[in-house]
């Protein structure tokens, strides 16, 4: 990271996320886990609504820029949209790239989603390229499978040639280097001619049968006519799908691991506190302070009890 002349700030990589509500509380746990993986540079993040309150708790650069600390700068910037913001993914991404031109590494992360390995190996693993994670869910998607023979059909009119990949991506992360932009325009006319046949893009359509539903489809459309791109592929493992997970952890579902009641949800589901859940809380006290002490205390105790316990019934 260096400053210029007209306080214009180059980066050789910058992180990208999106919130909005109480995904702030998220977006904190994922800078600290960023701190702690020894990540340096810019992280970028696009919000609606205010500031969080945990800015508070930074050092004040100037208008929407703080210091996280002596190597990473913390830029917001208020997003126009009415989109959910999972739809706005490549608009951001596309405009981070635009507004900072020195830079040719940018990565997305879900607000969701907890950093494990140290930043090193996703700097390795962006050398060239775009970098994804399989899903959790539909992680094989033949060639032949009819959602990319519908996304085929509304490629646009002078796509000759397609990408006969065979795997489905999660978008809660990206990484993507500048000569990839063009992936970035793909995932964006897609999202554009969802608008155009009547797509909602307010809110996620939870419809397994539909072949465009949400951004996820649409970044795995904009991938099926990309016959030239360059793809590093990390399987389940890679977002703590499966077991072991080293990389990082998303905690995808409705129930965020800041608004989960553990025990309670042990005892009325069954269900055990997740490794994405404990990572959330590996993360939650510096550089920032997620949640008051009282209140950290109470949830950690929660979490500890609710483990304890879905280790003892197995």
């Amino acid at each position: 990271m260096r400053y210029i002349a007209n306080e214009k700030i180059c980066f050789d990589e910058i992180v990208v996320c999106l919130f909005d509500g109480d995904y702030d509380l998220g977006t904190a746990v994922l800078v600290n886990s960023l701190v702690k993986s020894g990540f340096k540079g810019l992280i970028y993040i696009g919000y609606r609504g205010s500031l969080p309150e945990w800015v508070k708790q930074l050092k004040f650069l100037r208008e929407s820029l703080y210091y996280v600390n002596a190597e990473i700068l913390l830029c917001f910037k208020q997003v126009d949209t009415n989109m959910h913001l999972g739809y706005y993914k490549p608009y951001f991404l596309k405009e981070t790239f635009d507004t900072f031109k020195a830079t040719n590494k940018v990565y997305y992360f879900d607000a969701d989603i907890v950093i494990k390995a140290p930043w090193r190996i996703y700097s390795g693993w962006l050398e060239k390229g775009l970098c994804l994670c399989l899903d959790n869910l539909f992680h094989f998607l033949h060639h032949s499978h009819p959602w990319r023979k519908q996304w085929r059909k509304l490629a646009p009119k002078n796509t000759k040639d397609f990408n006969n990949i065979n795997y489905y991506f999660n978008s809660g992360f990206v990484g993507v280097e500048r000569g990839s932009i063009a992936i970035l325009e793909r995932w964006i006319y897609y999202t554009e001619k969802y608008i155009e046949i009547g797509g909602d893009t307010d809110r996620f359509v939870k419809d397994e049968y539909t072949h465009l539903k949400g951004d996820q489809d649409l970044l795995n459309a904009a991938i099926t006519i990309s016959p030239e791109a360059e793809i590093s592929i990390i399987g389940r493992e890679g977002m703590g799908f499966t077991s072991p997970s080293a990389i990082m952890d998303h905690a995808v579902g409705d129930l965020k691991p800041w608004n989960t009641k553990f025990l309670r949800q042990l005892v009325k589901s069954g269900r055990k506190p997740s490794f994405a859940e404990k990572s959330f809380f590996s993360n939650c006290e510096a550089p920032i302070a997620v949640f008051p002490g009282y209140k950290f205390q109470i949830k950690k105790i929660d979490l500890f009890i609710a483990s304890f316990f879905g280790r003892v019934i197995g």
